[in-house]
């Protein structure tokens, strides 16, 4: 009978082994691919620019960066792309520099065909606390489900690995006995 259930619990292992290493394969290929970035940098939660904030954030007043403004389905570089409240973002960007920064013309302005970045970072304090606001994230409005998708993914392949460890162990014929805390005390 112990050989059965040893069978039994290496059938068990090779299923759940193959289905978390699927679930695996599925979640790296999801980030590798660009669709967890796309479902976070998602649209466009206010009016401004697109931008790819890695490609100018060596930028300063004495060596401004010279975005190239135009409609471009991916931003490769200096590029942005003007944007309105609710459009979908191009890929590559990560950040939005709002009209409101344009306005006031400190640390971006708009010059020609070109957007002119001179601050892409500064040091900021609020409620006692020094951060560095960026342009990073800024102006972006997520894709609710991303989030679900996300913790699904996460409890899918929990439940996958505890299977696949039961299995081993019951491969191995180890059993494990459940422990009761109560017993003895009335």
């Amino acid at each position: 009978m112990a050989e059965k259930s040893k069978a039994r619990g290496a059938i068990k292992f090779l299923f759940w082994l193959i289905v978390a290493v699927g679930l695996f394969y599925y979640a790296f290929h999801s980030y590798y691919s660009g669709q967890m970035v796309s479902w976070y940098y998602y649209k466009a939660a206010t009016d401004g620019y697109a931008v790819h904030t890695a490609s100018f954030k060596d930028a300063s007043k004495e060596k401004p960066a010279m975005l190239e403004i135009g409609s471009f389905e991916t931003v490769h570089g200096l590029q942005a792309v003007p944007v309105k409240k609710g459009d979908r973002l191009p890929v590559n960007t990560d950040g939005i520099i709002t009209s409101e920064v344009l306005k006031k013309g400190k640390r971006a302005k708009v010059e020609d065909r070109y957007l002119k970045v001179m601050v892409p970072q500064e040091m900021k304090e609020a409620k006692g606390f020094k951060y560095k606001d960026t342009f990073k994230h800024k102006g972006i409005k997520t894709n609710p489900w991303s989030g679900a998708w996300n913790v699904g993914m996460v409890l899918v392949i929990g439940l996958s690995l505890g299977l696949l460890a039961e299995g081993f162990t019951d491969m191995l014929g180890f059993k494990v006995e459940k422990i009761e805390h109560f017993e003895g005390i009335h």
